[in-house]
């Protein structure tokens, strides 16, 4: 059983020291996505974030939905925690698990001092799914995030542009690939249809494979266009995310759409975990939302 995790304990405000009362107290986000292929609803995607003044903690929950369940009945759930450093994540840990009618299989992965240093995996890919090279985890170094953290974009210099600005690593214990954002224009919220009435940023975001890949995804990196996307800024904080990504991929135009952008709760809530989704029969209906 996939462990819960815990990271922001809170004392006592009555208790607290001068220099603890004047940290930044802990805030708790959650938002809702939605995945589409060719306009088809596939999956939904919960998100959980917890921000501190020098800790964070990001949980995922993907579930099938709509004509999704035909294809899969997989759920994925990952927990990511570390600390921050102005502005910056510097993760400590990854947690990745999913479970189907199979069974559930998990993976973690360590870290020390941002830099990932050990990964664990229970699970084994399909000879299709292998790459001809494995990845030196030793030679990845600080600076990565893992597929689920790089939806969240600090913004260095408190401006909404900084969301998409430079070159991302993305490390998930097997493959290792890069992102490079390149900024658009700002829309006010007159000029967009997002549920959340807030600026938007257009973005464009390039993939490229660096090493862990098949050398078929290798190949065809380059045959895709830029993804589109619209960050927007996660209420008065210092982070933006996506309000919506646009991109073409092997199995044909995909997008995901925000729902529900990140809005705060009172209360912490316990991470997603993949003991709550593990299937004791298979689903025989539709998810209509």
């Amino acid at each position: 059983m996939r462990r819960a995790i815990s990271l922001f304990i809170i004392g006592s405000l009555a208790l607290a020291t001068p220099s603890r009362a004047a940290e930044t107290p802990s805030r708790y986000f959650s938002a809702e996505y939605r995945i589409y292929a060719g306009g088809i609803l596939l999956s939904k995607v919960e998100l959980q974030l917890d921000l501190s003044s020098d800790e964070y903690r990001v949980s995922a929950h993907i579930a099938p939905a709509g004509l999704g369940h035909i294809a899969s009945n997989s759920h994925v759930v990952a927990t990511s925690y570390g600390g921050l450093d102005a502005g910056e994540f510097v993760p400590k840990h990854l947690d990745l698990s999913w479970a189907n009618d199979e069974g559930i299989k998990s993976s973690w992965m360590r870290y020390k001092d941002g830099a990932p240093v050990e990964f664990v995996s229970g699970y084994a890919l399909p000879p299709e799914g292998q790459s001809d090279t494995t990845v030196d985890i030793d030679s990845i170094g600080a600076g990565t995030t893992d597929p689920f953290l790089a939806m969240l974009a600090p913004l260095t210099t408190g401006k909404l542009v900084d969301a998409c600005q430079g070159e991302q690593q993305i490390f998930d214990g097997r493959r290792h690939a890069s992102l490079t954002l390149i900024s658009g224009q700002e829309l006010t919220p007159s000029e967009h249809e997002y549920p959340s009435q807030i600026a938007a940023l257009a973005c464009k975001v390039v993939w490229a494979p660096i090493a862990g890949y098949s050398k078929r995804s290798i190949a065809r990196a380059a045959e895709f266009p830029p993804v589109e996307a619209h960050y927007g800024r996660i209420q008065d904080t210092q982070f933006a995310a996506p309000l919506e990504m646009r991109g073409e991929t092997r199995y044909g135009a995909l997008s995901i759409y925000a729902v529900r952008f990140f809005t705060e709760t009172p209360s912490q809530a316990a991470p997603f975990d993949i003991q709550d989704y593990s299937y004791e029969f298979e689903p025989d209906e539709l998810d209509e939302d």
